[in-house]
């Protein structure tokens, strides 16, 4: 099965036999190719809404993976009452991320897969002070989009920079051409407008010193 990037890129943090529970399912494709691959030994699609639950459940059944897949009509993971360990959040807004996240009972060993559509830096910053550590990061373009996918495990956390915050604290440290080249384009949009803007400075000085001095940000 073809996946979208952004789905790819998901796709290819979700651990190895692990129990997946996608918030959010949508299509229902995500949990389809970790089942059909072996990556997951089951899963869990849980949404707001049951006309994508309708549209999960047609595909689910055209891969004749019913006795592999539950799907849950749920607000969040409100109704989820299942076993999972890799926890899927993905195409919503970071506050939307975190109210889901924040109420919930995560394990020290469950996966926490994040692609949040906004305010990456905000989220970056609760999540780290309220006890998640940021694991892994992916940056990649999609169809013009700029996507950005967070790996988090509940426990050991640090307080993160204003700098890491803005840039990511694993994507800085793997700074790819590929996300440089957004950052030079976001570092000439805010340079053109910052002069109206006293509350961009700090963000353009982290800006300035990637793309000009380097990746280092702690």
């Amino acid at each position: 099965m073809k996946l979208s990037k952004r789905l790819e890129a998901l796709y290819d943090l979700i651990p190895t036999d692990s129990r997946l529970v996608d918030i959010g399912t949508d299509h229902g494709l995500l949990m389809i190719r970790a089942i059909e691959s072996g990556k997951s030994t089951h899963a869990y699609g849980l949404d707001i809404n049951p006309m994508p639950l309708d549209q999960a459940r047609e595909n689910i059944a055209r891969h004749n993976l019913e006795d592999k897949i539950e799907l849950v009509l749920s607000d969040g993971l409100d109704k989820f009452e299942g076993n999972g360990d890799c926890f899927v959040l993905a195409g919503m807004g970071a506050e939307t991320i975190w109210e889901i996240m924040k109420v919930y009972s995560f394990s020290p060993s469950d996966t926490i897969i994040v692609q949040s559509n906004t305010k990456h830096p905000w989220f970056r910053e609760t999540v780290s002070a309220n006890g998640f550590a940021i694991e892994d990061e992916v940056f990649l373009m999609d169809k013009g989009i700029a996507v950005f996918i967070m790996a988090l495990k509940k426990g050991v956390s640090k307080t993160l920079s204003y700098a890491n915050c803005v840039i990511g604290p694993v994507l800085g440290q793997k700074l790819s051409v590929e996300y440089r080249d957004y950052l030079i384009e976001q570092h000439a949009h805010i340079k053109t407008i910052k002069h109206n803007r006293e509350s961009l400075n700090a963000l353009f000085e982290v800006l300035d010193n990637v793309v000009g001095k380097g990746s280092s940000h702690e």
